[in-house]
């Protein structure tokens, strides 16, 4: 039985994934469209996040550069 649950679980994973982004997506579009000055923090946030990856990348690529001696 735990092994039908195993091999199972990407396909029920995926399955509640999609429903979630889904229900999601349904959600910000209403509340973007009736509450305009919600798309303004919407992009701050979006912004924050982006900055956010792209300094921990920078960051984990510095870590993973080779120590000098010498």
């Amino acid at each position: 039985m735990i092994d039908f649950f195993q091999r199972n679980m990407a396909l029920f994973l995926a399955a509640l994934m999609t429903a979630v982004a889904i229900t999601l997506y349904n959600l910000s579009c209403l509340l973007l469209r009736h509450h305009h000055t919600m798309l303004h923090t919407v992009h701050h946030a979006a912004g924050a996040l982006v900055l956010l990856a792209g300094f921990y990348t920078m960051i984990r690529y510095m870590q993973a550069l080779p120590e000098e001696e010498g």
